[in-house]
């Protein structure tokens, strides 16, 4: 596959990625800080988002809503996004209005005037944008808590109720200074045009970005913890998370075709197992969590609360099955699966500066497309059943939700996932049935 990808950086420390797709009408923009919630102190906790929601209130000449109106006038899109690891400020305009939609966004990025009654509006809409403990956020914040006590990983993107009220102006001021800068960011752009016209507009627009001091990310450690959410309702969930920071690079990529077998695909094992031969669920999946330059695989099934022993039981047999017994046949589906995939995603040039966004934010460089994809395509069944193995041989964290008298004890979720505990497939009878 012929991909075009070209990568500079300029003299105060920005990268630009070109990403040339000669066919399309528009171009995409990334204009991402390698800077998140992993980067704050815990009593700053959420300073990441509310500094990208009070850029976009506008600059020191033009109010938020002028230049929302002027990036509107170029029929284009703009919008932003906090994470961990980064905070990227997201464009697609036509090809011909890419100056002018670099130096709208230069505008609010390198010269926002954070303005006191601005933060004031900001935290109010933050409170409305809180959650507060739906289901997605507290798996979230409750995998990072058990996985990564006392680092800063563990934070919520959104910060703390008590840390967002506390933060000022000067804060807003002081980070702002020492995040945006140009050894934190990252400018991709995929669209037909070339990459030196490229460059000549990011140099046009960022000139006056400092190159300032590259914030890099925290040395994190993965500790294997447990954490039961205890619910009324009477729905259980089951989350296993193991690390994969450090494994050799085609270890890597056999674990990901090893989890797409497991639980990525509506056909995978967990769900033939768990949903189409016992109804005991309706979904269970298994994935990759990348950020911040860590790696883990999460694997999670929900279904009834007392049937949760069972689900449990299930989901470790199959774990240990998948390892010794995956098949030829589930391999070639997978590496189809990974080829369609591939190959779909170059039809979306939003898709396409995300990954860039995503290499360089998780590796610190661009990884050859098509070296990539052969390192996938060589490996065998025996690759793949041994990263399975090894995945056995690890520890996980287990994030378990549900009444407490219906999940399992930890110490017996270990030991199914052992092999050492055969719990039995029948249904409890009567309400004095207890899960262990």
């Amino acid at each position: 596959m012929q991909i075009d990808r070209r990568h500079t950086t300029l003299s105060n420390g920005i990268q630009v990625v070109t990403d040339h797709a000669p066919h399309f009408q528009s171009v995409a923009i990334s204009v991402s800080f390698r800077i998140g919630s992993v980067h704050e102190p815990d009593e700053k906790s959420g300073i990441s988002h509310l500094l990208e929601h009070l850029v976009f209130r506008g600059s020191e000449t033009r109010s938020g809503d002028d230049i929302q109106t002027a990036f509107g006038q170029l029929g284009g899109y703009l919008n932003a996004q906090t994470d961990e690891d980064s905070t990227t400020f997201k464009a697609i305009t036509l090809t011909a209005d890419l100056g002018e939609a670099l130096n709208l966004i230069s505008e609010i990025v390198t010269n926002p005037r954070l303005d006191d009654a601005d933060l004031a509006m900001e935290k109010q809409i933050i409170e409305q944008e809180n959650c507060r403990g739906c289901y997605n956020c507290s798996m979230r914040d409750s995998m990072f808590s058990a996985s990564f006590p006392d680092q800063s990983i563990r934070n919520p993107v959104i910060g703390y109720e008590d840390t967002l009220e506390g933060l000022t102006r000067d804060d807003l001021v002081a980070f702002h200074r020492a995040a945006y800068v140009g050894r934190n960011l990252t400018v991709a752009i995929c669209g037909a045009i070339p990459h030196d016209e490229v460059v000549r507009l990011v140099e046009a627009s960022f000139a006056s970005l400092p190159e300032g001091t590259e914030a890099g990310f925290p040395d994190f450690h993965f500790e294997p913890g447990e954490m039961l959410l205890t619910s009324g309702v009477d729905r259980g969930t089951l989350r296993l998370v193991y690390p994969l920071t450090g494994l050799p690079l085609q270890r890597q990529r056999a674990t990901v075709f090893f989890h797409d077998i497991l639980g990525g695909h509506p056909k995978s094992r967990l769900m033939d197992e768990l949903r189409e031969k016992r109804g005991l669920v309706y979904g269970a999946w298994a994935d990759e969590y990348d950020v911040a330059r860590e790696s883990m695989l999460m694997i999670e099934a929900a279904g009834e609360a007392r049937r949760m022993p069972e689900i449990a039981q299930i989901m470790a047999n199959t774990l240990r099955e998948t390892a010794e017994t995956l098949t030829e046949e589930e391999l070639a589906m997978a590496k189809r699966r990974m080829h369609a995939g591939a190959h779909m995603s170059l039809d979306s040039n939003t898709g396409r500066v995300e990954e860039i966004r995503h290499q360089i934010s998780q590796h610190g460089k661009l990884v050859d497309w098509n070296a990539r994809y052969e390192g996938y395509m060589s490996l065998s069944v025996q690759d793949v059943r041994a990263a399975g193995q090894a995945l056995l041989d690890m520890a996980p964290t287990i994030i378990a939700a549900g009444p407490v008298r219906s999940v399992p004890k930890f110490s017996v979720i270990r030991d199914m996932l052992a092999g050492t505990v055969i719990q039995s497939s029948e249904k409890p009878k009567g309400i004095f049935n207890f899960a262990v």
